[in-house]
């Protein structure tokens, strides 16, 4: 009876261990681009080729970024460093693609996407509704080029 009852908690607890494991969603280099992509969509209100290219070119700059933090892992000053460049080498391809206005919300809110991505790998890859922060931002930085 006791092996019964001691098998029996084992094998709960294994299931247990492996449901709790199984609940972490690990982050894909698409889903992050994705995440990221839509959001300047919405908050650049990007046409449909401009938007393609976007979600290309976030593709390509998230892989980069994530090889990087995976590279060296445990080393954030190099790891910023590194994603400062591969981000000014996005930058130079977004002004290719958005017109000067959009490209110019996208420079002034380029901190605030970044905070969107941060926040998006923080709650390992759950939406966070950060278009509100965005458009308030945005809002904020019109007034004052006006009053200015």
């Amino acid at each position: 009876m006791k092996r019964l009852l001691i098998t029996t908690l084992a094998s709960l607890s294994i299931v247990l261990s492996a449901a709790a494991n199984g609940n972490e969603r690990a982050i894909t280099v698409e889903s992050r681009a994705t995440n990221l992509s839509d959001q300047m969509i919405r908050e650049l209100r990007l046409n449909n080729y401009q938007a393609n290219k976007v979600r290309e070119i976030n593709l390509d700059v998230v892989a980069k970024m994530m090889a990087v933090e995976a590279e060296f892992k445990g080393n954030q000053e190099l790891i910023e460093q590194k994603c400062k460049s591969i981000c000014s080498e996005r930058d130079v391809k977004l002004e290719n693609v958005l017109s000067t206005v959009q490209y110019n919300d996208y420079f002034g809110d380029r901190p605030h996407y970044s905070k969107f991505d941060k926040e998006f790998v923080a709650g390992a890859g759950q939406t966070t509704d950060n278009s509100k922060s965005l458009a308030n931002n945005a809002t904020a930085n019109t007034e004052s080029n006006t009053i200015n």
